[in-house]
């Protein structure tokens, strides 16, 4: 059976496409993470300094409805750290998503690539065989004439 070649590049390049769409999509996906953390970071140092503010006043003296505002204001930034974590925990099982897809498809391209290679190795050994075979007749035909 003659090994026939076929061309891969076009599967190739759209495996590789793929690979490098799941690529950006996890890149995205990570910067999105790290700017919910940076975003939990900046509540978290307001909280902190709202806190600190609130018992500078304390100490100085407050009235009631000055108390009540800054518990307010202190509630709504636990609030929104605590809803910028529930993202965060979101946005990594998302990333973590991302990144196996990413490993699939840079999976599939790599056997792929893989088989191509092969594909080629054997279609060079069949035609260096055909050529061996072709220049062993030539040397065949030539040694048995007769010489002049």
């Amino acid at each position: 059976m003659i090994p026939k070649p076929f061309s891969l590049d076009i599967v190739l390049k759209i495996r590789k496409r793929k690979e490098d769409l799941a690529q950006q999509k996890l890149m995205q996906a990570l910067s999105q993470q790290k700017d919910i953390e940076g975003n939990i970071k900046t509540a978290q140092i307001e909280l902190l300094d709202l806190t600190r503010l609130l018992g500078k006043k304390q100490q100085q003296g407050m009235l009631a409805t000055e108390l009540s505002l800054f518990e307010e204001r202190i509630d709504f930034s636990n609030g929104t750290i605590k809803s910028l974590k529930k993202m965060l925990q979101e946005k990594k099982k998302i990333v973590a998503n991302k990144r196996k897809h990413l490993i699939a498809k840079s999976r599939d391209h790599k056997v792929l690539q893989a088989l191509k290679d092969n594909q080629n190795k054997t279609w060079k050994q069949y035609l260096d065989k055909k050529e061996a075979n072709m220049l062993d007749e030539i040397a065949i035909l030539h040694h048995s004439r007769p010489a002049q």
